[in-house]
């Protein structure tokens, strides 16, 4: 796998925006809109220089009919424009947000687990600042930013050495723009990574609100949420300031140039070298020179936002994919499943959670885990699903390793019952089949094997039940734990890992279950993992995973005649 990363193509952003196609379009609007714009300026002349001196009506009205023409013509096409980026935009957005999720999803857990969710949900927040830049904004400023060279050359060709009033203003424009942008950078990268631990924050009490409310811990998270909150809002003021500088030197440096050009070309018209329609001429193709490069202020200062946001956006393209893109699916499997000198570690500094386990179960056989608090059990079963990666060793499936295969494929046929299932926002049928409406009569079928149909039975609206994050989540932790247990076996998988997936469940929905469990026996593969001496019962083999080795137990003796056992055999 690390070969094949090594060898991935680098993905750039640029690839999702189809503004290439769009170039020569934007192209032509933007030169036909600066020249459009010199229709004000040079009506002004004509009217100062040869109108008025010559009262001539019929002319005012012919020009003014051609400049109310132009203007008519430069708002469709900046219209034009705008409608251009504005989809070009949109398209960018719905791709990249949707390649981000995708390889947010195809990350191993153990790489996306390296960074907390706020990080993550911070950078899918970034989209939206990415998408001002690839939709176009900066291309528009850059095709613009030309045609200042043709408004200052018109100056020079009718003031002659006014022209050098506007370069002085515009370099000193430009060399105040490129300060600010630099010290709007750096408050903009301090705001970011104060919103990132107060994201973080905002997840982690969230997520144990429970744990909150039972240690009475609400005053001192929100004492904690104050101090994050006071480094971000002193952030987001520090960014503000910068903000308002760049429009005040912008506004200033814009008046600053229609009153120097005033000054100072009042003085070339005092000494005849220039009329009074000159004057108004220069006066506004001076400000038409300023417009691009006040533009640019606005596109440079959000620029430093971009760049900000576009490598939080390409750190979630930097994620190590789980395994290649173009592997097979795995075939239908029989359910033999081994693991070969396994050891895993969160971490290269870490030490081992599995440390050289090895184990083969064979197809329909029923094994149990035992193991303390902490000893890696779960883990040893996530493992087992190929959800997380051996660091050392093989996990084999009817003799072949499952990275030869595409994950998704192998954890269909390899169900995961967790201690606690989570509900996503939808139907209880909806969360059953993973909104899959061809899974729906499997569904119900496998509901019914759980007692989920009588549950469901005295709800008004059955399986079509809302549930999940929200005021509709009222169900018990129990009916909540057999929804998810039901999710994992619609599949109908071959090998079940049992991972204590009853401990949150009532006793009328854990007989269900044992009941399931024992029918599977044989016909299925089973790993328990489970403190429950009845179900212990039912392994062929019991294991101790203890520092993360895998120790099997002396087979047990029997403790009594069969038809002793079978007395109370019945009893769940």
């Amino acid at each position: 796998m690390a070969a094949n990363d090594k060898n991935e193509k680098p993905f750039s952003l640029s690839e999702l925006s189809t503004l290439r196609s769009s170039f020569f379009d934007l192209g032509v609007a933007s030169v036909f809109l600066n020249v459009l714009g010199l229709a004000m300026p040079m009506s002004l002349l004509q009217v100062y220089d040869r109108i008025l001196p010559n009262k001539s009506t019929g002319t005012m009205v012919l020009l003014l009919t051609a400049v109310l023409a132009a203007l008519a013509l430069e708002s469709v096409l900046s219209f034009g424009r705008s409608y251009i980026t504005g989809w070009v935009g949109a398209k960018f957005e719905h791709k990249a947000g949707c390649a981000a999720l995708d390889r947010l999803l195809m990350t191993g857990i153990d790489s996306f687990e390296k960074e907390g969710s706020g990080v993550h949900l911070e950078r899918m927040g970034s989209l939206g600042t990415v998408r001002e830049f690839y939709a176009g904004q900066a291309l528009l400023t850059i095709l613009d930013l030309p045609f200042a060279i043709l408004y200052l050359s018109l100056v020079g060709f009718m003031g002659g050495t006014l022209v050098i009033v506007p370069i002085i203003l515009l370099v000193a424009f430009g060399l105040s723009a490129m300060r600010i942008g630099t010290t709007l950078r750096a408050a903009i990268q301090k705001r970011m990574t104060a919103d990132d631990r107060r994201f973080n924050f905002i997840i982690e009490v969230l997520g144990g609100i429970h744990s909150v409310k039972a240690f009475a811990m609400e005053a001192q998270m929100v004492r904690r949420y104050e101090r994050l909150q006071e480094s971000c809002a002193e952030g987001y003021h520090t960014v503000a300031l910068r903000s308002a500088d760049a429009l005040s030197v912008s506004s200033f440096f814009s008046q600053l140039t229609m009153i120097s050009i005033a000054a100072v070309g009042s003085l070339i018209v005092i000494d005849g070298d220039m009329t009074t329609g000159g004057l108004a001429a220069c006066s506004l193709l001076a400000g038409r020179a300023m417009a691009p490069l006040q533009k640019a202020l606005g596109v440079w200062t959000r620029f430093q936002s971009f760049m900000l946001a576009r490598d939080r956006l390409a750190g979630i393209f930097a994620l190590e994919r789980e395994v290649p893109d173009g592997l097979p699916r795995i075939p239908a499997i029989k359910g033999r499943l081994e693991m070969e000198n396994v050891s895993f570690r969160f971490g290269e500094k870490l030490p081992m959670v599995i440390d050289e386990a090895s184990i083969k179960i064979e197809e329909g056989e029923c094994i149990a885990i035992a193991g303390g608090n902490g000893s890696g059990k779960t883990t040893l079963l996530t493992v087992m699903q190929g959800a997380l990666r051996p660091t050392i060793g093989r996990v084999l499936v009817d003799g072949e390793d499952v990275r030869n295969y595409e994950p998704q494929s192998v954890r269909d046929q390899i169900a995961y019952l967790p201690q606690s299932g989570v509900l996503f926002q939808g139907t209880i049928l909806q969360n059953i089949t993973m909104f899959r409406p061809e899974f729906d009569d499997v569904a119900v079928e496998t509901a019914g094997l759980l007692g989920l149909d009588e549950v469901v039975a005295t709800m008004a609206m059955g399986f079509d039940t809302p549930v999940g994050d929200g005021a509709y989540d009222s169900l018990p932790r129990g009916i909540k734990q057999r929804i998810a247990i039901a999710r994992a076996l619609v599949n109908n998988p071959r090998i079940v890992l049992f991972d204590e997936a009853n401990t949150a469940i009532d006793s009328a929905g854990d007989n269900f279950l044992r009941v399931w469990l024992e029918r599977a026996k044989g016909r299925r593969t089973l790993v328990l993992v489970t403190p429950r001496p009845s179900m212990v019962k039912m392994a062929d083999r019991v294991f101790d995973l203890e520092n993360g080795r895998l120790t099997p137990r002396a087979p047990r003796e029997p403790q009594a005649p069969p038809a002793l056992l079978g007395q109370g055999g019945s009893t769940p």
